[in-house]
């Protein structure tokens, strides 16, 4: 009975962790503005408090009254993971004032203050639980077990049919029902009873509260929220503002309707370069008014597409402006609608936000250019924007402005810098392109508010555009899919809006990681360079999958999931194969880690560039995660048989060894390695970390010859 219980707590850790840790992530995803730099941030943060409670769970046999300490515990956990989504949306509406954005240390702060109370005691309760059971190894496949049963059932259930929120308290719930269990074990009768009643209340308070009402209040002031919609690529919220209709995908505004001199630079500036524009494809950006200052053109056929289909579904019932006979809509994704597309465009219009995240950076990518260039008619025209000016070039905008320069001029023999007035527009093509857009636009008879001689003048257009040019640096680099320059030029730029400094936050997690590592043994490096080639790899599957498919949103839960099933797979492995010769089989998975460290990211490049399919490639990614999971888990076991007979610090230095590799895998790989080195070279360096690791582990080995 004593062992059940301890299987059932274990089991309800996994399944009330992983559950929250989705849904966290999806919320911060949408909370910061869909940014796959804060799934690195959260993941790791999320790992590091785990690891430090893990380690405090060493002193767990000072404490008193053991069982009954761990089952209040495992109570507070279940309320938890609600008033960490309110936490987070205050802080949003408390620390970032209305209409700016969340910097690096916002949401690293963020990531601490909301997580801090349950990653210690989920950590803790590990622990603990762990050196109850006989066989202490056991504990990780059944956590992971529990894991696995949840992301299962939130991926393929509840992401579907049920609101975010409702979701959270299904789970919160559904883990309960294994704290019941647990209790039921403890010699005091009333115990259980007491349980029931508490898990009762807290479920009943919980069903209570309008949690939709706190977010639409705390990220949407002044708003009006009518339309709210869930998709596999984010949230889609389409608010109004007095007559000003307003469109936010993951928190982020995509645009606004009825702003006319967006509109106009958005559209002549480039429909003017080409002599007769005839077929005209549009990226993004329709919703705002774009549609009707293309129709001005009189184009035969206008091709809209918008990765986001609730996006339009949404829209048609607010928006009228798209009932045209020569506009088609196409919902999906540009890329693979340019692929399988037979048509020639004039003029293709990029009308999508700067490339904030990898699903926006996915469409300013020399692969991109190419693949655009084969649907392109000979004199066709290409525009790009972004949000800087030619008054002042920063340092961090002119790296922006020069990485898109220099990827353009790998594909246009021609590329036209236009100072707009709030944006800087690039201009492709292979035939010659013209400032004097004022005159073109006279000449041509097109009737514009904005975007004409009066209140353009063609000299000073002229001479901003030199400065700007003259400030481009042409070794700037190549934005590519799998080195996203533009990414992390945005990123900087991003950065420069902030006088408050990340710095300390980054000193103060790298100082907690140092100090850990000075109490690790050989065999704990081996934990921490396995865990952090796989928190580096989690988040690098994650951000090729948004790459190659661009809606990370719906596959981040899927590929969590996927991680706890081959932990789970791997550590039974290791208990059950292999009870010879743990120290040979350890220090082989060391190495082969340090092999997968290289052929995965050649698997993850080569699935893209061979055309397969979103099906193949989804694939592909899964079974990388479930080997590397798998090979984790089973390293977890034989690292458990080679450590100390003390099960609780066997287990807390083991745990949160593997924990601590994985946040600064999680961490630097998204936020340094992978902006600036690209996949393969961030592979190199993740195998020359675990053949380190190996190098210490064989150096030691006469400590366990017996082995």
């Amino acid at each position: 009975m004593r062992k059940n219980a301890i299987r059932s707590g274990l089991f309800g850790l996994g399944f009330i962790s992983i559950s929250t840790q989705i849904y966290l992530l999806r919320e911060s995803y949408i909370v910061f503005y869909g940014n796959e730099l804060i799934l690195g941030i959260m993941l790791s943060v999320w790992m590091l408090l785990t690891g430090a409670g893990a380690w405090l769970g060493r002193y767990f046999g000072r404490v008193r009254g053991k069982s009954m300490f761990i089952l209040f515990l495992m109570l507070l956990l279940s309320v938890l993971p609600v008033l960490m989504m309110i936490k987070l949306n205050l802080y949003r509406a408390l620390v970032i004032p209305t209409g700016t954005i969340a910097g690096v240390n916002d949401v690293m702060y963020a990531a601490f203050l909301v997580q801090l109370p349950f990653c210690l005691i989920n950590g803790f309760l590990f622990t603990s639980l762990s050196a109850m059971l006989r066989r202490a190894g056991n504990a990780y496949s059944i956590e992971s077990s529990g894991s696995m049963l949840a992301g299962a059932l939130v991926n393929f259930i509840l992401l579907w049919f049920c609101p975010a929120w409702l979701s959270i308290l299904l789970m919160s719930g559904g883990y309960l029902l294994t704290v019941v269990l647990f209790s039921l074990s403890f010699q005091n009768r009333l115990a259980p009873l007491v349980t029931i009643v508490i898990s009762g209340l807290i479920l009943f308070a919980l069903s209570r509260a309008d949690f939709r009402w706190i977010e639409y209040h705390t990220l949407y002031p002044g708003q009006k929220v009518i339309e709210d919609k869930e998709t596999p690529y984010g949230q889609m919220i389409i608010t109004s503002n007095a007559s000003q209709l307003n469109f936010y995908e993951n928190g982020l505004l995509m645009f606004s309707s009825g702003d006319n001199i967006n509109n106009e630079e958005n559209v002549h500036y480039a429909m003017i370069q080409h002599p007769s524009p005839r077929n005209i494809l549009l990226v993004s950006g329709g919703l705002s008014g774009a549609i009707d200052e293309i129709m001005k053109y009189h184009p035969l056929r206008v091709d809209y597409v918008e990765l986001n289909p609730a996006l339009l579904r949404l829209s048609e019932r607010s928006l009228r402006s798209l009932e045209r006979k020569s506009v088609f809509l196409h919902a999906g994704d540009a890329r693979r609608f340019l692929n399988e597309s037979s048509l020639v465009y004039d003029v293709v219009l990029i009308l999508l936000p700067p490339p904030s995240s990898l699903q926006l950076n996915r469409f300013y990518t020399t692969e991109f250019l190419k693949e655009l260039k084969l649907r392109l008619s000979p004199d066709g025209i290409v525009s790009y924007s972004l949000p800087t000016t030619s008054d002042y070039v920063s340092v961090a905008g002119e790296g922006l402005n020069s990485i898109l320069y220099c990827t353009l001029k790998e594909s246009f023999s021609k590329v036209m810098i236009v100072p707009g007035g709030g944006k800087t527009y690039f201009i492709a093509s292979d035939s010659e392109l013209s400032l004097d857009i004022p005159g073109m636009i006279e000449s041509k008879g097109i009737n514009t508010s904005y975007v004409n001689k009066y209140y353009l003048d063609t000299a000073q257009m002229k001479e901003r555009s030199a400065y700007m040019k003259a400030n481009i640096s042409l070794k700037a680099g190549i934005n590519q899919d799998f080195r996203p320059l533009m990414f992390f030029a945005q990123m900087k730029y991003w950065m420069t809006f902030f006088n408050r400094h990340y710095k300390p936050a980054l000193i103060v997690l790298l100082l907690i990681v140092l100090v850990a590592m000075m109490n690790l043994n050989p065999v704990n490096i081996g934990l921490f360079t396995g865990g952090f080639t796989v928190g580096a790899f989690q988040v690098l599957i994650l951000l090729s999958l948004q790459i190659y498919c661009g809606y990370v949103f719906q596959l981040t839960g899927f590929i969590i999931m996927l991680f706890m099933l081959g932990l789970a797979l791997g550590s039974l492995s290791g208990a059950k194969l292999f009870r010879n010769g743990p120290f040979r089989i350890y220090l082989s998975l060391q190495l082969a880690l340090a092999a997968l460290s290289v052929l995965l990211p050649l698997a993850l490049i080569l699935a893209g560039r061979m055309g397969l399919s979103l099906w193949t490639i989804q694939t592909h990614a899964a079974i990388i995660t479930l080997v590397l999971a798998s090979v984790t888990g089973l390293e977890y076991s034989l690292a458990f048989r080679l450590s100390e007979r003390n099960k609780a610090l066997a287990v807390s230095k083991n745990y949160s060894a593997d924990l601590f590799g994985s946040a600064l895998g999680a961490f630097i790989v998204p936020v340094l390695l992978f902006p600036l080195l690209g996949l393969i070279y961030t592979g190199c360096i993740l195998a020359l970390l675990n053949t380190s690791g190996a190098a210490v582990l064989f150096m030691r080995r006469r400590n366990f010859v017996s082995l």
